[in-house]
């Protein structure tokens, strides 16, 4: 079973006030510089929306979104291309490349003070409502590879990762929370030591 969109939602630290307007023109710079690797096509700004994506940078085989979707700001990843064979295959390129941007993202010079991610809370979301309906039932077959792809991502920090519930109309999501990490460095030293 491969889900036909896979997403993963790093939530921002708002602790200080960020320029949302600063995030098309960050975008726009990646495209021309081709700061993620992959075919970067256009930058579309939906701010007004309330409580809606924001920012997107549209890719061919992914989107990169600032999303505001229940007043939680974050950079959100979709990726729209099913070039892997599996769930955990699919899950573990989506989080990486979410880790990408938002590095590229904390390292930019244009926000003062800095972007910081708090990744002690993420959520991956399955947009295929056909295959991966919100169910308890798509949780506990996917289940298995989603903890094997999060351990790996999250290294020794302690893991839960529960279903969001809600109305079966909307799509499957998972919350996961991993005690200990707060920001992408402690992650990537924690996964680096195998701490």
């Amino acid at each position: 079973m491969i889900p036909f969109r896979t997403q993963v939602k790093f939530f921002l630290d708002t602790t200080n006030p960020i320029d949302g307007a600063l995030f098309t023109g960050v975008f726009q710079r990646w495209i021309q510089g081709n700061a993620l690797g992959e075919l970067l096509i256009d930058v579309a700004d939906y701010r007004h929306v309330f409580q809606g994506p924001g920012t997107v940078l549209i890719g061919h085989e992914s989107d990169y979104t600032i999303d505001n979707r229940d007043g939680r700001l974050g950079l959100l990843y979709t990726r729209k291309r099913q070039t892997t064979e599996d769930v955990a295959a699919q899950l573990r390129t989506s989080l990486q490349r979410t880790f990408k941007a938002a590095e590229l993202l904390e390292h930019e010079a244009a926000f003062k003070p800095t972007l910081k991610f708090n990744i002690a809370e993420i959520e991956v979301r399955f947009v295929d409502r056909l295959q991966f309906q919100n169910t308890p039932q798509t949780f506990d077959s996917i289940k298995d590879d989603v903890t094997a792809v999060l351990t790996e991502f999250y290294g020794a920090y302690p893991l839960q990762i529960e279903p969001v519930q809600g109305d079966v109309r909307e799509l499957f999501a998972l919350r996961v929370r991993a005690d200990g990490a707060v920001s992408l460095a402690d992650l990537k030293e924690a996964v680096k030591s195998g701490v």
